[in-house]
């Protein structure tokens, strides 16, 4: 009977960390002190690997300009495999179960391949800088 409440206690306080604003087009991790993009740009537009950290750079959302590339640690943040549709917290309106780049290009393969998050299985894979995928920006809140 503990062990129930210990873990019902837990996931509500861990459902709560996340936060969507849906006038910014954004989700909260407030644990983190991130801000996700969570417009219907996440699942419109591709980028090249080699394209998407310039995407996020130069993007103007929710009133910040601030964005970057996440890295595949910070995915695995979202990433809620109790969703079956695609394995992201559900907050997050606007997700496409395919791969979204993550920042790092790998050098042992003198940067030919990249990490990514496969939002289907909830899992961080590598491909070919040169394939499109989607992209999902990022900031840190101060």
């Amino acid at each position: 009977m503990k062990l129930l409440f210990c873990l019902l206690i837990t996931t509500f306080l861990y459902a709560n960390n996340f936060q969507r604003e849906s006038n910014l087009n954004v989700v909260i991790d407030k644990t983190n002190k991130l801000m996700w993009q969570d417009s219907i740009s996440v699942i419109k537009i591709k980028r090249t690997h080699k394209e998407a950290p310039t995407y996020c750079e130069e993007l103007s959302h929710a009133g910040y300009a601030d964005w970057r590339l996440p890295t595949i640690e910070e995915f695995k943040l979202i990433v809620d495999k109790k969703n079956e549709i695609n394995s992201i917290n559900r907050k997050f309106r606007y997700n496409v179960p395919d791969g979204y780049w993550a920042k790092k290009a790998h050098w042992r393969t003198f940067w030919y391949y990249a990490d990514y998050m496969h939002f289907l299985s909830g899992t961080a894979y590598f491909d070919s800088r040169h394939k499109r995928k989607y992209i999902r920006c990022i900031r840190d809140m101060k």
